[in-house]
């Protein structure tokens, strides 16, 4: 019997249904595995480095502003892609945020977010370890400048071994020089993707 969804349905009898109560009643209803608590993901506070903060942050509080940046990297980074259309599903994010599934950091200079670095979170099947697996990450031109980079991926990189996360793979495009950039920060090419868009 699932209590946990059964308490959340009579807390909430005659509510109207909101995006929040119908994500809440999915991951509840077993949908999505909670893997790491909420809680913990909540703990994790945000740093100062010169005048930019590095913040973990929910995508449900920031989705517009979200929207404006992953449209930013798709236009720089995404060409293969070009020929489909954008179209995140920010309902599902929300859905795996709040099942410890997904974690958001941003990077913000005046209050105007220029960067962010998503994350899945799963366990692996090989080695019962967690794992953090790269959804997006991207920086504004303006953001990349006097190490900040480099200082919020070893932010980043801290918040996820608070979480317990063991492993973090990262995928970087043919068309900057992450790939240089990455392994300069200790990450190292273990593999290579390759992508084909199917034509109608």
């Amino acid at each position: 019997m699932n209590t946990q969804l059964i308490a959340l349905l009579k807390a909430n009898m005659g509510v109207p249904l909101t995006w929040d109560l119908a994500a809440d009643i999915y991951v509840a209803a077993g949908r999505i595995e909670t893997l790491v608590n909420p809680s913990n993901i909540e703990q994790i506070r945000p740093v100062i480095y010169e005048d930019t903060v590095f913040a973990r942050e929910r995508m449900e509080d920031i989705v517009h502003e979200m929207k404006l940046l992953h449209e930013a990297h798709w236009n720089e980074t995404e060409a293969h892609r070009h020929g489909l259309a954008l179209n995140p599903d920010y309902d599902m994010f929300i859905r795996y945020e709040r099942a410890g599934r997904y974690v958001l950091f941003t990077l913000r200079n005046d209050g105007r977010l220029q960067g962010n670095c998503a994350l899945y979170l799963d366990k692996s099947t090989h080695t019962q370890t967690l794992i953090a697996t790269e959804d997006t990450l991207y920086l504004l031109p303006e953001a990349r400048k006097r190490g900040a980079a480099r200082q919020f991926i070893e932010y980043c990189e801290n918040a996820l071994k608070s979480l317990g996360v063991k492993e973090i793979n990262v995928s970087v495009k043919t068309v900057n020089k992450a790939g240089r950039f990455f392994r300069m920060l200790g990450y190292r090419h273990v593999e290579n993707g390759l992508s084909k868009i199917l034509e109608d």
